[in-house]
This record gives structure tokens, C-alpha cells and sequence, in this order.
């Protein structure tokens, strides 16, 4: 049935939306719509263009991926002829209220307070990281963190609550965009297979990171040169009708019919655009909610920890004082992650904690990120079922860890639905 659908409709210019459009291009018509003025939807470079390194592009959104667990997103970039280069993903932490903190980038960033050096409760909180490590990954191995949450894992542990505040959910937290109560009703297995494949639980044998020098937005840059399909922006969807042998799309005042039409958009966006929705859809969908995270492309080093050694490339602040449903705080030095040849200082503050000068701010967005809870993941082994149902398909990344590897591979499982390679 799929060979006759000559006319593809795809909702969403993200990367989920991306590899779809460019691989069923390959024998049909597609078009992309993407209510932005720019595609890539996690994906931007902002050119800074004042200052005394102007121009000088910097990532916003989606910024390294590596070369162990992002094959299919690689794979996509020599497609593209989009080239990488080596960076390094440390992450540090810094207690605004107590002032003290670590980096994981040595010996030096480990004990950026050298008073530490002596602190035998330090030593202890290091030997209980490295405990909790191993830990979980045994548990991960023999199976029994099945319907666990992270918090239910937590209490059946005699860890060091340090561990928790000072490790785990200042990690989870910056890794997922998610606030301490969200962590820590996040699936423990979820948890455990990431930080497994990331080389997280272990000290060593971690993979190689990368990013894209000159900025991320170059693979898309390079999608719009080779894509032959037509790219149509600032097209706001208000429904997607399906009639008995096509599918209506109702975007900006017109009306349009193909054959067929790719959801790939967030979970939630999905289920508002489909004017009828299935009973299945409404379940498998509906679970999914989205947190708002302030983005602020800045050159403020104030925010940072006042010691460098105590920098990483992305550090996590906290407040003894913050409520457990704030927003993670968390600064990605952008200088160390793009290797960027600078006088300034450029950081990526999601949600700060304080006070950023005005006049140092270049760029703000507002990014969502799906929240992991048990209910939504354990959605995720039936989604690929709607796939197909009365001409609709779906594709995201939230139907795996929510990275930009998951979008891709979720296009790719609709690309193999319709017979084509890739």
C-alpha cells in the first residue's frame, strides 16, 4: 500500500522531521512544514555579532554527540558531508550556598577546593560516587530494576545522601532538563541503560565526544541544499483531518491533500493536530508532558563558579534553598565545548539561578523537553503501533531517551515502513 502513496506530507522541522523528509524524498514528493521561521528544532547556531570576537557562532540547542551511541545520527552526517571534530562532555558541580564544589576534569577540577584534599567526608563522597556507579549498573545487568523509579532505587540504597544532592540530581537533572522532583520518579531502568551506554557508571573506556565546528545548524544547512522537496516555514498546522483514501492538512488558511502524513512533532503537539484521534493515540500520546526551558546565550562568567579549575563543560548550580519542583540550573561553557578561539567567556545558561548582566545576553530561546515519567515510558514499546494507522505515521525523539540519535532513529523505523533504504 505504501508504493502508491507518491505524496508525503511531514509535520515538524526537528531532526526526527529532517531524516524523514530527506529519505522518503528519495522516490516521492515530500513537503515539510515547519511552523518556525528556521528548521532544526533543537538545533541552533546563534552568530554572536558584537564583541571583540564577532562574528562567532555558537550552539544553543543541540551541541556534541558521540561515536558509540549516536551510530545512526553519524551516519546521517556523512550523508550530509557534514564533518565533526573532537570535544570532551565533563560535567561539574557548584553549591551556590555552601561555595564549594568539584569538576570532573581531574585531579585538579576534583578538588577545586583544595581544602578538600584532606577532607576525609570528601573522600568518602568521591568513593560513594564510584559505589553508586557499580551499583546500579549491577542491578541494570541482572534485571531488577524493572518498574522501578529512580527515588524507590534510592531507598532501598544506604548511600550517602551527598551522593544524591551532589551527584545524581544535579547529573540527571542537566542531562534530561529536569527538576529534582521529576528525577526522581524517572524509570530507574531508563536511567541505568543511558548512563550504561554512555559510560557513566564506569570511570573509563567512556566514547569519544564530538561536535560540528562552525556550529550545528551546518547539517542543517546542508539538508536544505540537497533535499529536493519543498520547505515551506512560518506554517502554522491547525489540523490534520483524515478522509476515507487521503489525508487533509490545514495549515495557515488553505487546505492541502496528500497520501500520507508524518507526525514529527513533540507527543503532545502530535494529539492537537489530529482533528480525530484514536482511542490508542489518546492513550499513547496523552501520557506525554513537556517542561519549558529557559535558554540564554550570554558572555556573564559571573555565573559560573568563582574558581576556573572548578569549570567544566557543563556545570550544574544549586541552592541548598531551591524547591524541588524549580527547574535545573545548569551552564554549558561553550569556549571549551566548540573549542572556540575567543576573548570572551560564552555560556549557555538553561533556567540560571542568577542574575545575568543585560547587556552581556546575545540570544534567549524557550526549548521543551518531554519529561520521562513511569506512565509515559511505558508508552514508548507500543508507539510504533499507530504507525501506518489511516495514513498518519509518528516520529520523535521522546519515543526513546529524547536525544537527537532517538529522533533519528525514529524517523528511520517510518523511512523502513514505507520500503525505503537508507
Amino acid at each position: 500500500m505504501t508504493e502508491r502513496m507518491k505524496k508525503i506530507a511531514v509535520i515538524g522541522g526537528g531532526i526526527s522531521g529532517l531524516v524523514a523528509a530527506y529519505y522518503l524524498s528519495r522516490h516521492r514528493d515530500v513537503v515539510l512544514f515547519e511552523q518556525g521561521g528556521a528548521l532544526g528544532g533543537h538545533t541552533k547556531t546563534c552568530q554572536v555579532l558584537d564583541g571583540p570576537d564577532a562574528p562567532v557562532p555558537v550552539d544553543m540547542g543541540f551541541i556534541v554527540f558521540n561515536d558509540r551511541t549516536y551510530p545512526h545520527f553519524c551516519a546521517f552526517l556523512q550523508e550530509l558531508g557534514v564533518s565533526s571534530a573532537s570535544t570532551d562532555m565533563t560535567f561539574a558541580y557548584y553549591n551556590l550556598t555552601k561555595k564549594t564544589g568539584y569538576a570532573g576534569t581531574g585531579l585538579n577540577g576534583l578538588f577545586a577546593n583544595r581544602k578538600n584534599i584532606l577532607n576525609i567526608q570528601y573522600w568518602l563522597f568521591l568513593f560513594g560516587v564510584w559505589r553508586f556507579g557499580y551499583a546500579v549498573d549491577f542491578a541494570y545487568r541482572n534485571g531488577r530494576l524493572k518498574d522501578l523509579t529512580l527515588g524507590e532505587f534510592w531507598d532501598g540504597t544506604n548511600f550517602s545522601p551527598r551522593v544524591l544532592d551532589e551527584f545524581v540530581l544535579p547529573m540527571v537533572g542537566a542531562i534530561w532538563s529536569a527538576p529534582d522532583d521529576s528525577v526522581m520518579n524517572f524509570p530507574m531502568e531508563s536511567f541505568a541503560r543511558f548512563f550504561a551506554n554512555h559510560g557513566l557508571l564506569r570511570w573509563f573506556n567512556r566514547p569519544n565526544w564530538l561536535y560540528i565546528p562552525g556550529g550545528s545548524s551546518r547539517y542543517v544547512q546542508a539538508f536544505t541544499e540537497r533535499f529536493p522537496g519543498a520547505i515551506r516555514l512560518k506554517a502554522n498546522v491547525q489540523a490534520v483531518r483524515r478522509l476515507d483514501s487521503a489525508i487533509e492538512v490545514c495549515w495557515n488558511g488553505e487546505t492541502e491533500v496528500f497520501d500520507a502524513v508524518v507526525l514529527a512533532t513533540h507527543a503532545d503537539q502530535s494529539l492537537r493536530l489530529l482533528e480525530q484521534p484514536s482511542v490508542l493515540e489518546e492513550q499513547l500520546l496523552g501520557p506525554w508532558k513537556y517542561s519549558k526551558n529557559r535558554t540564554i546565550l550570554h558572555s556573564d562568567a559571573s555565573v559560573l563558579p568563582p574558581r576556573e579549575r572548578n569549570w567544566a563543560s557543563w556545570i550544574s548550580t544549586m541552592k541548598d534553598s531551591r524547591q524541588e519542583d524549580a527547574p535545573v540550573s545548569v551552564h554549558y561553557y561553550m569556549n571549551r565545548l566548540q573549542h572556540l578561539q575567543a576573548d570572551n567567556s560564552y555560556v549557555v545558561s538553561l533556567n540560571p539561578d542568577k542574575a545575568i548582566a543585560q547587556h552581556k545576553v546575545h540570544h534567549e530561546e524557550l526549548f521543551e523537553h518531554p519529561q520521562y515519567s513511569m506512565e509515559a515510558m511505558h508508552t514508548q514499546e507500543y508507539l510504533c503501533s499507530l504507525n501506518g494507522k489511516d495514513r498518519v505515521w509518528f516520529c520523535g525523539a521522546y519515543q526513546f531517551n529524547g536525544f537527537h540519535e532517538d529522533g533519528v532513529r525514529s524517523a528511520l523505523r517510518v523511512v523502513r515502513d514505507f520500503g525505503e533504504e537508507q
